[in-house]
């Protein structure tokens, strides 16, 4: 089913949103790239593997109007309308009769959590906390510029030194935006400014060849020199008051930018930039301000060697910093659509299975009183093979854990020790005889896999064994022997190395990728197992 965008906005919009009233804190981003980037995006296969992904329990219903009071709240509802598909979030009951027009459009379809779910992702909680990081850099950021302009007007307490600085914020901060959405930074704030105006107006002007400057060099850095050099100046007034001169002598040229700019909208490119509309608006105002103060006091007043000069030097060291940062930042933006394009096709599961193909394969029959953990009719069964003492091997079964913690039936993990059976004195070979003695007696699944987990947590015989002592007198000699012949037989040379049903995993790929595609190859697996 393809959903497309919702009516308002992209799909992952709609479901960061539905997600963040549901009571889930999961990032903005993190959202936008794992759905973004979903092979099946705009489906709803998108959505549903994303949710599978953070173990969120959920209910996708066909139903009719007369079940909307029995479903959890906030919901979406598929609504499908003159060819075009997209999912709405209703957040009460009341809302299917407030919004006719478009329930009356409903396909039936409706998605919403379980109350006592929760969504949960150690790669989401990365991102929020860089999320946290952002704003917290941003706050201070801010904060710095509101200082310093509070104490450049305590200085100076005019209405035109206030006006001049405050305009000068605002144009920088106008400025950056431009400057982001040449670079093709998403902003939800700044489409809907250019929206407000016509649509697609700014993307156009901007891709435009009187947008594009020289050598290099656009409108959008123009303006931030600019104004960057404008804030400084404002800043630095307060021990050389000269150079607020140069600031207004500058603004009277702004006009001549103003104007160039509007007629190069109106006339050569015929779209409106909404964003550069407001530094236009920017420029008129600081040049009213200058020629208000050359009709009182003169432009000879303004015009000052002395002003200009310290003024050229601040121009030139943000001018000669802001280049290669835009470049640097240009560089990673570019990078992280490829890697977002790297994600995608690591996120097709058919690509993954015509890989997984053409790998090795291994016996992964499941023996007697085997190390197995989860459900073993799940469609996946990944195989394990590692060394007791292994650190890698240890991170490795802890990320399994969790995986299995939230996707309980859709794989299980079946284990096979490397050890050296002949030698009884080897410490691998004392753990993994210990551990096999307790499979012998354990029948829990879940205790069977705490006692796997306890191991891997320390990997200390004797702190271990102070809770799992071994009581049993099973000769696990034989089943010792199968690990060894096992690993042997396989050529594994480095541990962990996994195999899913019995192929080896794809080099390209690791855990985190399967958890990505866990849903998605569930779903084939499945249809694979032979019908009992």
């Amino acid at each position: 089913m393809k959903t497309s965008t919702s009516q308002t906005g992209e799909l992952w919009q709609t479901t960061h949103q539905w997600l963040g009233l549901s009571g889930h804190a999961v990032s903005k981003k993190y959202c936008r790239e794992e759905i973004g980037t979903h092979p099946d995006y705009p489906a709803l296969t998108s959505l549903t593997d994303f949710l599978d992904a953070g173990g969120l329990e959920y209910n996708a219903v066909q139903a009719d109007a007369t079940y909307i009071h029995e479903f959890n709240y906030p919901l979406l509802a598929h609504i499908k309308q003159h060819g075009h598909e997209w999912l709405h979030m209703f957040t009460a009951p009341a809302e299917w009769d407030n919004q006719k027009d478009i329930t009356s459009h409903w396909s039936g379809v409706c998605i919403y959590p379980e109350k006592s779910s929760r969504w949960s992702g150690k790669e989401n909680d990365v991102y929020l906390l860089n999320d946290q990081k952002r704003k917290g850099q941003l706050f201070i950021a801010g904060g710095l510029v509101v200082t310093l302009y509070a104490l450049a007007v305590v200085n100076n307490p005019t209405f035109i030194f206030a006006a001049i600085g405050l305009l000068s914020i605002v144009g920088l901060i106008t400025s950056i935006l431009l400057a982001g959405e040449e670079l093709g930074v998403q902003n939800s704030f700044v489409k809907q400014v250019c929206g407000a105006v016509n649509n697609g107006g700014c993307a156009k002007v901007l891709k435009s060849p009187y947008a594009a400057g020289f050598a290099g060099v656009t409108a959008s850095d123009l303006a931030i020199i600019y104004f960057a050099t404008q804030l400084i100046a404002v800043f630095c007034s307060a021990l050389y008051p000269a150079i607020f001169n140069a600031i207004l002598l500058l603004s009277l040229a702004g006009i001549l930018a103003a104007g160039w700019s509007i007629y190069a909208q109106a006339v050569l490119v015929k779209q409106w930039c909404a964003l550069c509309l407001g530094i236009v608006a920017v420029l008129v105002l600081q040049s009213l301000i200058a020629l208000f103060v050359v009709y009182n006091a003169g432009f000879h007043t303004l015009f000052s060697i002395d002003a200009l000069l310290p003024y050229a030097g601040i121009a030139l060291v943000i001018a000669l910093a802001q280049l290669p940062i835009k470049n640097l930042l240009k560089t990673n933006f570019i990078n992280g659509q490829k890697l977002a394009e790297l994600k995608k096709w690591k996120m097709d599961a058919g690509l993954f299975v015509s890989q997984w193909q053409n790998e090795q394969t291994v016996d992964t029959t499941i023996w007697e009183n085997d190390l197995l953990i989860g459900n073993p009719n799940a469609p996946i069964k990944i195989t394990v093979a590692c060394n007791p003492y292994c650190g890698p091997c240890a991170k490795a079964h802890e990320q399994l854990d969790a995986m299995l913690a939230k996707h309980k039936n859709k794989f299980c993990v079946q284990v096979r020790f490397l050890s050296n059976a002949s030698n009884g004195k080897d410490p691998r070979t004392i753990a993994v005889k210990a551990i096999l003695q307790h499979a012998y007696e354990i029948c829990d699944n879940k205790k069977l896999a705490q006692m796997l987990s306890d191991w891997f947590e320390h990997m200390n015989y004797e702190q271990w064994i102070v809770k799992w002592e071994v009581k049993s007198h099973y000769d696990v000699q034989a089943r010792l022997q199968d690990h060894q012949t096992w690993v042997d037989e396989n050529n594994i040379a480095f541990t962990p190395t996994f195999f899913v049903n019995g192929s080896k995993l794809p080099g390209r790929y690791g855990l985190d990728e399967i958890e990505t595609l866990l849903p998605q190859l569930a779903n084939i697996f499945a249809e694979q197992q032979p019908v009992e």
